[in-house]
């Protein structure tokens, strides 16, 4: 059964239209951009997909294929609670373009099918919000350009949901370009696309298949931790943010912050912003072992430094350079979730074959090693 016809199972009408967003990969740059760095991540060929109707009150109605529940709420009576679950994400844009000024004249029916895992690092999330806002702008013709889109999204998860996230996950999605990676400058938000053009080489994702929750302690843990340290550091350098410092200031540093652990997540910082740098040069040379160089002191700084990548990261990431990836990485918040490796396209059957081995091995816990294609933005996929 399509999406269109679990629509109309359900809502008992046929879907006005069919949108969907996809999922995405940070190649390089983790946990940067709330420390106003700069990213470059790339949107997947993994889909959210929405079928959507209007309907004749103020109600929103929301349904999950994934999770088999469905939720609704009143425009006018919009609020976050916990027994919505994860349609708070989905009721949360509502209340900001409402909150903001837009007007919203009725309700909508909206049936969700993902194929993003979630908790994955793959930004199912941003994913949902990114769909939800861009389908609302488009149905009552709100003029929401794709970087409002980007905007609205954060503030769901800032102002609505209490996340203190950056703003890189949903504008890899809003802004993506067919066949490139986006460069983003998550402080000033400005971008540009850079052709992804790898020759014989392609990225893979590699599914740890334990999922993390994007809204742990954790997380939050490090957003404090790396704003103790550019506390600090404010009083000795002209900044605004710790990705303004350059590699050749970290001995100063480490004078300056007397805290092991926040030096070390300040190191990571500092340093993957400058592989930042590197690996869009390398891009551009299309130096395959340079690239795959940075993805594994990415990692390595991941694990170290910043202390997100965890026992099954870590085991996959070894297992794709075990099955001969030329460089590998985690990918998204850490804590779980899924890693991107760099191989040679003709490879990946036998690379998958000993990657799913050996990650089996170490963990007991069977992967999932996925192609997947460099894609654009959200956009209408079908209309009635």
């Amino acid at each position: 059964m399509n999406i269109e016809e679990s629509f109309l199972k359900y809502f008992g009408c046929a879907p006005l239209g069919v949108y969907r967003a996809p999922a995405r990969i940070n190649l390089i740059g983790e946990h940067l951009d709330y420390n106003g760095g700069t990213v470059l991540p790339a949107a997947i060929s993994l889909y959210i997909s929405a079928a959507v109707s209007i309907r004749d009150d103020s109600k929103i109605k929301v349904y999950s294929l994934n999770t088999n529940n469905g939720f609704e709420v009143d425009l006018e009576e919009i609020k976050k609670d916990s027994k919505y679950e994860w349609a708070n994400y989905v009721f949360g844009v509502f209340y900001i373009l409402l909150r903001d000024g837009y007007k919203i004249p009725k309700g909508l029916n909206i049936l969700i099918s993902s194929e993003i895992p979630l908790g994955s690092g793959l930004s199912s999330s941003a994913a949902l919000l990114v769909l939800i806002t861009h389908l609302t702008s488009e149905i009552f013709k709100l003029g929401l350009l794709p970087i409002d889109v980007v905007k609205v999204a954060k503030k769901v998860e800032n102002d609505y949901l209490g996340l203190k996230s950056g703003i890189m996950d949903q504008a890899s999605i809003a802004l993506a370009k067919e066949n490139c990676c986006l460069l983003l400058n998550c402080d000033k938000l400005e971008y540009k696309h850079i052709p992804l053009d790898l020759g014989d080489y392609t990225f893979v994702v590699l599914k740890t298949n334990v999922p993390r929750s994007l809204v742990s302690s954790k997380y939050n843990e490090r957003v404090e931790e790396c704003q103790k340290g550019l506390s600090v550091l404010k009083k000795h350098f002209d900044i605004n943010n710790l990705c303004e410092i350059e590699v050749s200031k970290l001995d100063k540093i480490r004078e300056l912050i007397s805290d092991d652990v926040i030096y070390s997540r300040v190191k990571h910082v500092i340093t993957e912003q400058n592989r930042v740098y590197e690996f869009t040069k390398a891009l551009e040379k299309k130096d395959i072992s340079k690239l795959g160089e940075l993805l594994n002191e990415s990692h390595l700084s991941l694990k170290e430094d910043y202390e997100v990548s965890g026992r099954y990261l870590d085991a996959i990431q070894e297992a794709a350079l075990n099955a001969g990836a030329i460089g590998a990485r985690m990918t998204g918040a850490g804590f779980g979730g899924c890693a991107i490796a760099l191989i040679k396209k003709d490879f990946f059957n036998e690379f998958k074959e000993r990657v799913l081995s050996d990650y089996y091995n170490k963990t007991g816990l069977h992967a999932d090693v996925v192609e997947v294609n460099i894609t654009s933005g959200p956009e209408l996929l079908r209309k009635r």
